[in-house]
């Protein structure tokens, strides 16, 4: 019977750290694009030729990844909401300019431009080179410090993480927002390095509430947590709302499910994901107050269209106690608004009229050609100037996109037979009456 040979053990070697080892074509693009950088820091492009072939590669042996995205510890977060925020991420930083002119974006910047600061402070670089490197790496790490690019690269990426964070949030669900992580400067050979970004969630907050006898629940408006500043729930003072008033009782803000209903369904041309964006913009952060044709305060829901901020609805709400509860959206064209009012009194259109045609919707503006109803263009474009609402931004409906030629024809004939109508001069009365039911209709 023979014997099996044993195998021989083999001693025990240490493992040695793994540099980054690239080819030709990728080292070629990173120290084209370091001449630009440098450049636009507004160093002569040929410092970077200071340093030798071997140096040049010791630059970029750390390989910089784009940061990424993960849950906190302890936070529920979607995993589609982590893949969203990562994409939106990486595409912001690949078509947005540090510096246009030279053709840098922010992915440059962090990969190319961190890699450079990175090594121009480690002193197991800097150490062993010669006298003239050391004193141009030195230098140049001071030029990156004062132009503080370090400092703005993680401000565009927190501002755009923030943004999308918003985006995703809900007031019925929860309120998303980022950690603060810690950004240590590579150091050594590594052979990479990410930056890891935790996002954070905080349950809705709720609150219960009675109006006209009826038992209804609230949800607090708030912005998530970003960086050292906490999850912070939306606040306006009430001298805001009621200018007399001496004293800043600062009120908190809450909306009602049926006005992110409303919302939903009135403003439907906007993104879906984008709701909460605008919710935070009116309530949060503009807080527009429009006094009412019938005297009531009202808070503007506004949107950027073309760098400007335009008024697309209006939130009606009451005041409990220390809070501020948003009841509905009404449409801009109700009569119950500034804008409704004007076209009310032009064309004695009743809310149910408006319901009937569309118009509560901003979808309308889209359907309808009203270039060819002369009697509403003339009020809507030539009078109240709304032909914006077509340019709304994270509109999935296109400014150039066919009208409906069945609801124009619909809507035209509308108008024509109201024009052939009679209307009596002694109805002021009950157009008044009208008025004020119709508020009581739209408001629930």
């Amino acid at each position: 019977m023979t014997k099996k040979k044993k195998k021989k053990v083999q001693p025990a070697t240490q493992r040695k750290v793994v540099t980054g080892k690239h080819s030709t074509t990728y080292l070629n693009a990173c120290y084209a694009m370091a001449r630009r950088i440098l450049q636009s820091l507004g160093e002569d492009d040929s410092t970077f030729d200071i340093f030798t072939k071997r140096q040049k590669q010791d630059i970029f042996r750390i390989v910089i990844l784009p940061p990424r995205i993960v849950a906190a510890q302890g936070h529920k977060v979607p995993k589609q909401y982590i893949r969203h925020i990562q994409e939106r991420l990486i595409i912001d930083m690949r078509r947005m300019y540090f510096d246009e002119e030279l053709g840098i974006t922010w992915m440059d910047m962090a990969t190319v431009g961190l890699s450079l600061l990175s090594m121009f402070t480690a002193k197991d670089f800097t150490d062993n080179l010669p006298s003239l490197q050391q004193e141009t790496a030195k230098r140049l790490r001071k030029v990156f410090e004062t132009k503080d690019v370090f400092f703005k690269l993680q401000e565009f990426i927190i501002q755009k993480i923030k943004l999308t964070s918003i985006v995703l949030s809900q007031p019925n669900f929860r309120i998303y927002g980022q950690q603060v992580s810690d950004i240590p400067l590579p150091t050594g050979p590594t052979s990479c390095f990410q930056q890891v970004v935790p996002i954070t969630a905080h349950e809705c907050q709720t609150l219960r509430f009675k109006y006209r006898n009826i038992e209804r629940t609230a949800y607090r408006i708030a912005m998530g947590q970003c960086q050292s500043q906490p999850c912070t729930g939306a606040t306006i003072e009430i001298s805001k709302i009621l200018p007399n008033v001496e004293h800043d009782r600062i009120l908190n803000i809450y909306i009602q499910s049926h006005a992110i209903h409303r919302f939903k369904e009135r403003i439907d041309t906007l993104f879906p994901i984008l709701r909460n964006e605008f919710f935070v913009l009116s309530l949060m952060l503009i807080q527009r107050i429009v006094r009412a044709p019938n005297g009531m305060q009202l808070i503007a829901c506004v949107m950027p269209i073309k760098g400007e901020i335009k008024t697309i609805g209006y939130f009606a709400f009451t005041i409990e106690g220390e809070n501020l509860l948003v009841l509905t959206l009404l449409p801009l064209l109700s009569n119950a608004v500034p804008e409704g009012r004007i076209l009310y009194d032009r064309l004695h259109l009743s809310n149910e009229d408006l319901k009937y045609l569309g118009m509560d919707k901003l979808s309308f503006f889209y359907e309808v050609d009203i270039e060819q109803i002369p009697a509403l263009k003339r009020v809507l474009y030539d009078e109240l100037h709304l032909e914006y609402i077509r340019s709304i931004e994270n509109s999935f409906r296109e400014k150039d996109e066919p009208f409906n030629e069945k609801k124009t024809l619909f809507v035209k004939n509308f108008f024509q037979k109201l024009e052939e109508q009679t209307f009596n001069n002694d109805n002021d009365d009950n157009d008044n009456e009208q008025y004020t039911e119709n508020i009581n209709i739209l408001e629930y």
